[in-house]
């Protein structure tokens, strides 16, 4: 890696150098980024605003002076928290998952209100109260750019079009409660008295991860370039993206929802955790060359 961005620099540069108005070029990026996603359902809640950090490469290829095309790759790494639990909001009901070290279980449910951890007979579960994920992203964005002609040193631009991310891993930082898990009737119950504790780099063994596999949102962004040697320009700008699909898997694969049968009280139904469509928003800015 450290001798990898010397010499894309130095290709860069040489490239750059060839031509002072060439339709295609093509850079390094990074930048800060933050989110919040925005809640749609009773069971859960957004708990502050997430961050993350970008870093790739980006391009533009113009057709006119004018007008073209930019995209590229991007590596993401977000965090953001929600809660699924909450001893101050009674609205928000009560969610257990049952694990094996850092692996989270499977949960079936059945139709009739009861399920089963798949192939599981350990009593070890938690109740979930706070969730922190950490992602990991590949972003592809791909927008139409709309630039000025130069300005002195500078030309300055707007961007619109879809940013589109590909889940590349996930791990999670529970807070909660211990609480047991009976393999015979399906049934979790919180172990009294309720210590709160944390549980650190948490993962699901199923295919769903608790996060969407691809997250698209619709973005814009304005920025400046500044050609300050030869035809090499450093930009920044600021965008925004308006989620457009869930950034959580709707019906979860892992976490079971624990609700009091209103018609006999005392007893309890058990089924995957429904969350419904909860997209994320995220403002981004970027800082980066072009050559």
């Amino acid at each position: 890696m450290k001798k990898l961005l010397p010499l894309i620099l130095i290709a860069g540069f040489a490239f750059g150098a060839n031509a002072q108005d060439k339709k295609f070029q093509i850079g390094l990026v990074l930048g800060p980024t933050f989110n919040w996603t925005k809640i749609q359902t009773t069971k859960i809640e957004r708990n502050g605003i997430g961050n993350g950090f970008t870093i790739g490469v980006g391009g533009n290829y113009m057709f006119n002076e004018n007008i073209g095309l930019a995209s590229g790759i991007q590596f993401d790494l977000e965090l953001f928290t929600l809660n699924y639990g909450d001893n101050t909001n009674t609205v928000l009901g009560d969610v257990f998952y049952a694990y094996s070290d850092t692996d989270i279980q499977k949960y079936e449910s059945n139709d009739d209100g009861t399920g089963a951890v798949k192939d599981f007979s350990d009593p070890t579960a938690f109740l979930l109260q706070e969730r922190k994920f950490r992602a990991k992203y590949v972003t592809i964005p791909l927008f139409l750019k709309f630039q000025t002609n130069m300005i002195g040193q500078f030309k300055y631009y707007g961007k619109f079009g879809l940013r589109t991310s590909i889940l590349a891993g996930v791990r999670m930082d529970d807070t909660g409660y211990n609480a047991d898990y009976d393999p015979v009737d399906g049934s979790f119950t919180a172990i009294e008295p309720l210590t709160s504790r944390t549980q650190e780099n948490m993962k699901p063994v199923t295919l769903k991860k608790g996060l969407a596999q691809v997250r698209m949102g619709i973005g814009i962004y304005g920025g400046a370039e500044w050609n300050f040697t030869g035809s090499t320009f450093l930009y920044s700008e600021i965008g925004f993206n308006y989620g457009i699909t869930p950034s959580l898997y709707q019906n979860s694969s892992h976490l079971v929802d624990k609700v009091e049968n209103a018609s006999a009280p005392g007893t309890y139904e058990y089924s995957n955790l429904d969350i419904k469509n909860n997209p994320q928003h995220i403002i981004e800015i970027k800082f980066g060359l072009l050559f």
